[in-house]
């Protein structure tokens, strides 16, 4: 697992104040959940170093959930199936908006609070600019995937081209499968997050120069943590502690 770094969000705390202290659930086991950007059991591994590590600082047993979509995971929290959520930006609104969860965290990687979605086109394809996308086949992420959805459509909305009538589009399910799709010649053109490249480099190891990166999106705000609505707000402080301190190691 990449090493990232969380800070704090909380409103309470960006104003100097404490959070209130308000009696909430204990439950006797945290479920972990998130959507996975490559692979799904590869990150299944993954999700569950992270687990056990959350359980050994918090002191509750914390099991792994790896959703198959975003708005599973968002329901799932939204249901108390899930009690900690790791999201995008798309996902983080939609949980918020949708089942009142509460935003913990927010990650910096590299020292950068944001990221572009990137177009990956094979470096042999005859695809030089966005207008030669037209009529072309592209592989989005996930309906509720900022880089894999949202950023790249209205990016390709304000160069002219819409991708309900000048494209043929699906969606993968996962940034890494977008980008094979690519490669193995399935689709003309796929989106992700930047750089998804190197996160293929085991399993392709000539991807820098298999794959091309056609244009960015905007800088997208970072992913981030949230909790479930009703957690005891002595645990909410635990868990995000937890984040931080882990983070550091």
């Amino acid at each position: 697992m990449k090493k990232f770094v969380l800070v704090v969000l909380l409103l309470a705390l960006a104003l100097g104040t404490a959070a209130p202290t308000l009696a909430g659930d204990v439950p006797e086991k945290l479920v972990l959940g998130m959507v996975p950007s490559r692979e799904a059991d590869r990150m299944i591994v993954s999700l569950d170093g992270l687990a056990d590590m959350m359980a050994a600082e918090i002191g509750i047993p914390v099991e792994a959930f790896v959703a198959t979509n975003f708005n599973g995971l968002v329901e799932a929290m939204g249901t108390n199936r899930v009690d900690i959520g790791i999201f995008g930006p798309s996902g983080l609104v939609m949980a918020e908006d949708r089942h009142n969860v509460q935003i913990i965290l927010s990650s910096v990687r590299r020292g950068a609070t944001s990221y572009k979605a990137q177009f990956n086109v094979r470096a042999d394809s005859d695809i030089e600019t966005v207008e030669d996308l037209r009529g072309r086949t592209l592989a989005f992420v996930d309906p509720a995937s900022a880089s894999g959805f949202h950023y790249p459509y209205v990016f390709l909305l304000e160069h002219g081209i819409d991708p309900e009538e000048d494209l043929i589009y699906m969606f993968a399910g996962a940034h890494d499968a977008g980008a094979i799709s690519v490669i193995h010649g399935d689709v003309d053109v796929s989106v992700s997050f930047d750089d998804v490249r190197t996160n293929l480099v085991a399993e392709f190891p000539d991807v820098m120069d298999t794959l091309r990166v056609l244009t960015y999106t905007e800088a997208i705000p970072n992913d981030g943590v949230a909790v479930r609505a009703g957690l005891d707000q002595d645990l909410v402080t635990k868990i995000q502690q937890a984040f931080i301190d882990i983070s550091d190691t």
